[in-house]
């Protein structure tokens, strides 16, 4: 990348956040801090309003209104992949408010960039199941940002009706193919994952968030990390059915693994057993050596309860 195409990134960049740090930049363009600071005093000798906070970062002045953002056919075709895959991993009120932000963006693109998106669009295809529930994404992201509490009615694994809770949110996060919200739970005084396919009902209320010290996302990831527990659970799976856990087992609290001749020996740090039993069971797995003895007896009672309603006792 040249210095001007550089100085038009550098801009382009201030202009999609508030504040932006030196760090920030050098890490993104791959530089020194130092060459940023030139970068940054050379777009200021051309005009460009650019104000600084000690200790803070860097921003653009309100007032001052920058060129509509143009787009290559490569960014083009980018935005309209990333609208594919964001249509089958959403829900329908923020499908609908992204499809809404593609067509603007649609339409400041250039004609030969116009028609790339329409090509990508009609050549790129993701099978799955359309986001038809809403999962109150919308109002959850207006909880975060607002800093409100969040009242629901859950429905957990181990209850059959749905109990309301209050939640002081930490953020939002999809994996294994479903939503999930991490928050500060005020009925259980502790941290918690929610899954949002199981929220019955949600209201964002009036009342402002009261925990100061809430967790980032990264902290609450980070503190789910089993590093400092001693394993409590472990079995061994063949190398050839290896892949089938492979994405899955960092969620259930996986610890280390046991390279054998033909085989792993997997262990895992976690006190809810029904999910473990869960994991083999859903992975169609034959896992031996299964140890507590608890877990075997999970795994037996599933099975067993399956066994029963398709074949019958």
């Amino acid at each position: 990348m040249n210095r001007t195409d550089r100085l038009q990134a550098i801009l382009t960049h201030l202009q999609s956040k508030k504040v932006v740090t030196a760090q920030e930049l050098a890490e993104r363009f791959d530089l020194s801090v130092r060459t940023i600071y030139r970068d940054l005093r050379a777009l200021e000798e051309t005009g460009i309003p650019i104000g600084a906070e000690a200790g803070v970062g860097y921003f653009i002045n309100d007032n001052y209104t920058l060129r509509p953002v143009a787009f290559t056919k490569e960014e083009a075709s980018a935005l309209i992949m990333g609208a594919k895959l964001f249509s089958q991993n959403s829900d329908r009120t923020v499908n609908k408010d992204y499809e809404s932000a593609l067509f603007k963006i649609k339409a400041i693109l250039k004609p030969q960039e116009k028609e790339t998106a329409e090509t990508i669009s009609k050549h790129v295809v993701v099978i799955g199941n359309n986001p038809v529930k809403n999962l109150y994404i919308s109002d959850i992201q207006k909880a975060i940002t607002d800093r409100k509490i969040l009242k629901i009615k859950y429905v957990s694994l181990k209850e059959t009706e749905p109990v309301e809770r209050m939640l002081e949110c930490v953020g939002l996060c999809n994996y294994l193919g479903n939503w999930h919200l991490f928050a500060w739970c005020r009925l259980r005084k502790d941290y918690r994952d929610f899954r949002l396919d199981r929220i019955t009902d949600l209201h964002v209320t009036d009342l402002t968030c009261s925990k100061d010290d809430i967790l980032s996302i990264s902290e609450f990831l980070e503190s789910q990390k089993p590093f400092d527990q001693t394993p409590n659970i472990s079995f061994r799976i063949k190398k050839d059915v290896y892949r089938y856990l492979d994405n899955w087992k960092e969620y259930y609290g996986f610890v280390y693994e046991e390279e054998l001749s033909d085989s792993y020996v997997l262990h895992f740090y976690s006190d809810n057993y029904d999910s473990i039993a869960f994991m083999i069971l859903n992975s169609g797995i034959m896992a031996t050596e299964i140890q507590p003895s608890e877990l075997m007896e999970r795994i037996v009672f599933y099975t067993k309860k399956t066994y029963d309603w398709y074949v019958g006792k």
